[in-house]
């Protein structure tokens, strides 16, 4: 909303109440499948591969062959894949909230859905941004030890894995719920001036309320440039911290890994000039991605904390234009979540294998429950004509000896 410190004429301003709600629920149908998908795939690996070596084993048997077990176990889950599962995860706690903030916008920025739905869509848009982001980097970083042979995983213990893991991801979690928050303790629902002519219509907004942070013998005109002071050191926070270093460690891990692998592959056969052409496709992918969904997004938010506080000259259109182009930044930067189930798993090959086979067990599983179930149907309507053949037989034994 605009600052009341200035005296701008916004009413001609109007966003899109069809647009932009169609495209949260678009995002939340392809998001929520994408996402639901490579938690499946990523998280049943393990049981995949159990499965698999199972059905080798019988085969092997059957056939009258041995198979030849694997000589080193190698653990169901790697840190890759808890870290993409940990991205879909955070994604897909956020693309629950996408249908409210569609009807929030459908209705005129009216939320009629409660103080606690407002505090835990807010908290959870925020936990996404930092637990997404967070786990990209961590991510980066892991692939970058990998690659530079900083970190060998032959030097732990896969026993050891599974518990690094955990600590991993519940330190990304607990600074993403740290950071974020803020949208759980400070947003409430306050009513807010309705542009009908009606008096009894009443508008309730979602908002950040820092009436709480500031002190009550305030003047007014302090209590809003307090107000100001408490959404600035917010807002850049947020850029900060979720999204101007995680950019820093991407651009650092992804420049780097360019580098090795231009002096690993640059003078190789074909084969491997085509996999460096590949690898650094994905790398400009990956960091093209983030920069073009959340961008947008803090450039606008920045340009309006600068104009607000007098550090860029103020000027009504430019006010406009950030107030217009704000509602379909925020859209853009919630599609990074929709995207992510492409951009960050389904760019490697191995995932279209994973997928592959992850849909094929469940349709073997799916077939087998079916072939079980038709077997009881069949075997009870053999047991029931048993026994009235049976039934039959002791009749006209009945009868004969009668």
């Amino acid at each position: 909303s605009p600052t009341p410190l200035f005296h701008c004429d916004y009413s001609d301003w109007s966003p899109s109440f069809s647009i932009i709600p169609s495209v949260y629920l678009l995002a939340f149908l392809v998001g929520s499948l994408g996402n639901s998908l490579v938690l499946w795939v990523y998280l049943c690996r393990g049981e995949g591969r159990r499965m698999v070596s199972l059905q080798k084993a019988n085969y092997s048997d059957s056939s009258g062959q041995s198979c030849r077990p694997s000589s080193t176990p190698r653990p169901p889950h790697s840190l890759t894949d808890s870290l993409i599962a940990s991205l879909a995860l955070a994604d897909l706690c956020f693309l629950v909230t996408l249908p409210l903030w569609a009807a929030y916008t459908t209705m005129g920025y009216h939320w009629p859905f409660g103080q606690l739905l407002c505090q835990i869509s807010s908290f959870l848009t925020a936990l996404n941004m930092y637990a997404s982001v967070f786990s990209l980097s961590t991510l980066s970083v892991e692939r970058y030890w990998v690659l530079t042979g900083r970190r060998r995983s032959g030097h732990h213990l896969p026993q050891r894995r599974p518990i690094r893991f955990l600590w991993i991801l519940g330190g990304v979690w607990t600074v993403a719920g740290i950071l974020a928050l803020p949208g759980l303790l400070l947003r409430s629902v306050r009513e807010v001036e309705s542009e009908d002519d009606d008096p009894r219509s009443v508008v309730l907004s979602c908002q950040m309320d820092y009436s709480v942070l500031i002190r009550e013998e305030l003047e007014e005109a302090e209590a809003e440039r307090a107000e100001m002071w408490w959404a600035a050191v917010l807002s850049l926070k947020s850029t900060l911290i979720g999204f101007l270093l995680p950019l820093i460690v991407l651009l650092f891990c992804y420049c780097s890994l360019a580098r090795l692998l231009s002096r690993h592959f640059g003078r190789g056969p074909h084969p491997d000039r085509r996999r460096q052409r590949r690898l650094l496709r994905v790398i400009v992918t990956l960091v093209m991605a983030f920069f073009l969904c959340w961008l947008p997004l803090h450039v606008n938010k920045t340009a309006s904390m600068l104009l607000e506080f007098g550090f860029l000259p103020y000027s009504c259109s430019l006010d406009r234009t950030l107030l217009a182009a704000h509602p379909y930044v925020t859209c853009l930067a919630y599609l990074n979540s929709c995207l992510n189930p492409l951009l960050y798993a389904a760019c490697d090959p191995s995932f279209r294998k994973r997928c592959r086979r992850a849909l094929l067990l469940w349709c073997r599983t799916n077939k087998r429950q079916a072939e079980a179930r038709e077997g009881g149907e069949d075997n009870e309507e053999e047991e029931k004509e048993g026994r009235s053949f049976t039934r039959t037989q002791e009749e006209t034994a009945d009868r004969t000896e009668g």
